[in-house]
């Protein structure tokens, strides 16, 4: 089955270049690792690079390509002219410049499971085409030109590979003592602090350089307030000798470790992995609504969502063996708790990959500690986990339970499985607790006596808005602490007691009855405590106090997750109403704002420093997985009738645009993790978000 690309962009030299600096691109390898950067080929993050490779899968990453100087040397009557492609971005007096700029020569940049830069000089035509290694640390180049008999006698392409060898989080600084070069043949090995890169073009000659590229500029880390400068290793040069060919090609390698790579044509490893994928999300969309114009035909929207599903899944060693897990988000998250929960479902559960499926279950019931599932593994040592969540051991249970249903799979939920989820009820039932930001200062989770879950205090963030960070005055701060009982969390706990009251194997009787009375007075309580009958609405939390419960009024779409619930403790008459508020005050095109417009607390801008970022990053700012949330509740607010999936297919659409198209800003073939909350809602955070693509696709089947 052939994957043609999925976007392209056409470029012309009296077109503004700054759009394509906007589009930027992803490809991942399946173990942590990736290659990310713009369609213009001009790195504007620290965490871009033609080679981002992870050293402990699927944590360790280190950027080993972060760019490729190339130098196309065209030699006519003695005389010799040079090219120059792989530009970085540098301030002059405070403007951003590009330098070499090849722009005037790009005439094309294509995306899918490789991309490709096109390039023209007069009658000469080159293309730059990266492939990433599936399962290895490796990448090649390959360069393919026609149309050199034309514009020269011959031709020397020159290759330098511009390397940092450093962790993906920091920047470098010119250090000349921490490198160290080797060159053999056609091969440069360039080693630091433990860490070797090999790069090799075959049939080329090696030469040791040792030069710097200072004060390499990165705009988005700028924006994010960060340090955005660096400079960037050049070890040496290979030179590829072309002859007197009017069409000639060359390849070029580079990868984690002292032993060259050998060069993949293409990333066959990977589209083999995709069909079956691709055929079962076609087999899945909605014929009509979604799927009415040419940019959305259910072949090329199969193909996008399976890769841009697929990107997040990746493996974890686990003991001897390799499990599945998921990536939160690239170019910087691993795997969170909560986010691979929240993705679960759809990446993997919708895309029918129940064995990855089953075994990211695996890897999270290995680390359940007194009764929690791991925030986050460390991402420097795979073997530390993190325990500061309350939600993620629900949204464990909730992707358990769709898991065992979509699959059928009754042989894991008895042997393992099954126990897993008791072993997290029964701590949340009798009392646990979490870790607070400082890794020792213990906050408690437990059930309250109207079977309701209380946790957290006004120093911890525990709920997925878990926005915290030191400020100016030397103090950490939480921005959105939840203290108490939050609408959410027992709504996915009601919906836990309920499932497992009804699906739990006989071995395990007694606590099925005992889940099944406990839901009956978790979903009286719940009515009791969240519902305002004045706000018509839910409440977002009740916070402790030495008077007894406050609540918070504020209108937050952490409600639509209890509506979305097929075992909701929802009334279906008090759903009705927060749909209608959340549509009225919270909906954009993009997602549920976290706050309405007219709060106090309305941030209406996601930037600056990361305490101001922070600040903002739960006050209003628009998150697109909720749009899943969001959606499910509507369909059953209207019993997934033809009108309210013709409502979900055109609130969905505009998402949909973003993943199908190249005219956002943004990452092509994925979706961001938050927008700002004002038109034209821009795309901020996390440029390709798990979360954000799942939900969608999950929607997607739902209207099928």
């Amino acid at each position: 089955m052939t994957q043609p690309f999925t976007h392209a962009i056409t470029h012309n030299s009296e077109q503004n270049s700054s759009d394509l600096l906007q589009r930027e691109w992803l490809l991942t390898q399946g173990g942590g690792g990736f290659a990310m950067g713009t369609a213009l080929g001009v790195n504007t993050r620290r965490y871009h690079g033609l080679l981002v490779a992870a050293s402990q899968p699927p944590v360790g990453r280190i950027v080993v390509l972060n760019q490729v100087f190339e130098q196309l040397e065209l030699i006519q009557g003695g005389i010799s002219k040079r090219l120059e492609f792989g530009g970085c971005l540098f301030l002059d007096n405070g403007k951003p410049v590009i330098a070499p700029d090849s722009t005037g020569m790009l005439k094309r940049f294509d995306r899918g499971a490789d991309v490709v830069w096109s390039y023209q000089w007069g009658a000469l035509t080159l293309t730059r085409r990266l492939v990433l290694h599936d399962g290895e640390p490796s990448c090649t180049i390959h360069y393919d030109l026609t149309g050199l008999g034309a514009v020269c006698e011959s031709a020397i392409l020159h290759v330098r590979p511009m390397t940092s060898l450093r962790n993906f989080h920091s920047l470098e600084r010119r250090d000349d003592q921490r490198f160290s070069v080797e060159t053999h043949n056609d091969c440069i090995t360039v080693k630091r602090d433990g860490l070797s890169g090999c790069f090799q073009a075959k049939g080329a000659t090696a030469k040791a350089e040792h030069n710097w590229w200072y004060a390499v500029h990165h705009q988005i880390e700028a924006y994010r307030g960060v340090d955005c400068e660096e400079d960037l290793f050049v070890p040496g040069v290979l030179s590829i000798e072309l002859g007197a060919r009017d069409d000639a090609t060359a390849a070029f390698t580079a990868t984690l470790g002292t032993s060259p790579a050998k060069p993949k044509i293409s990333p066959e490893t990977r589209r083999k992995r995709l069909t079956p994928i691709i055929q079962h999300i076609e087999q899945s969309l909605p014929s009509d609504n979604v799927t009415d114009n040419k940019t959305r035909k259910p072949a090329l929207m199969a193909q996008v969502l399976a890769q841009a599903s697929d990107d997040f899944v990746v493996g974890r060693q686990l003991g001897n063996k390799t499990l599945s897990t998921i990536i939160a988000g690239y170019p910087w998250f691993a795997d969170w708790g909560r986010d691979t929960f929240i993705a679960l479902p759809g990446l993997l559960l919708c895309t029918g990959r129940y064995e990855e499926a089953r075994q990211t279950l695996e890897v999270f019931a290995g680390a359940i500690d007194n009764g929690l599932v791991p925030n986050r593994f460390d991402d420097n040592d795979p073997t530390l986990a993190h325990y500061n969540t309350v939600d993620g051991s629900l949204w464990y249970l909730h992707s358990a339970l769709e898991y065992v249903e979509a699959s059928g799979d009754e042989t894991a939920w008895k042997d393992w499985l099954a126990a897993a989820c008791i072993k997290i009820v029964e701590a949340y039932r009798t009392g646990t607790h979490a870790m607070a930001h400082d890794g020792q200062t213990t906050v408690p989770i437990a059930m309250d006596t109207d079977g309701l879950i209380a946790a957290g205090d006004d120093h911890s963030q525990l709920t997925w808005m878990d926005a915290a960070a030191w400020g100016p005055d030397g103090k950490f701060h939480v921005f959105t602490p939840r203290p108490g009982k939050c609408v959410e969390i027992n709504g996915l706990w009601y919906s836990a007691l309920a499932r497992l009251g009804e699906k739990l194997p006989d071995q395990f009787n007694e606590q099925r009855n005992r889940y099944a009375k406990l839901a009956q007075r978790v979903k009286t309580s719940f009515t009791d405590a969240f519902w305002s009958e004045t706000l018509g609405h839910l409440i977002d939390h009740l916070a402790p106090t030495e008077e007894g419960w406050v609540t918070d009024n504020s209108l937050r779409p952490n409600q639509l997750i209890a509506c979305a619930l097929k075992h909701s403790p929802v009334d279906p008459m008090h759903r009705r109403r927060v749909i209608a508020a959340c549509r009225e005050n919270l909906l954009t095109t993009v997602g549920p704002r976290t706050l309405p417009t007219d709060d106090p607390a309305f941030h209406k801008h996601y930037g600056g420093n990361p305490y101001e970022r922070d600040q903002s990053y739960h006050q209003g700012i628009v998150w697109p997985w909720l749009m899943g949330p969001y959606c499910e509740s509507v369909l059953r607010e209207g019993n997934f009738s033809a009108q309210a999936k013709h409502e979900v297919a055109d609130t969905l659409s505009p998402l949909v645009d973003r993943l199908m198209t190249a005219q956002y800003p943004g990452a092509l073939g994925s979706l961001h993790e938050i927008h700002d909350p004002l038109t034209p809602y821009a795309p901020r955070g996390c440029p390709a978000q798990a979360w954000s693509v799942a939900e969608v696709l999950r929607v997607l089947t739902l209207l099928k």
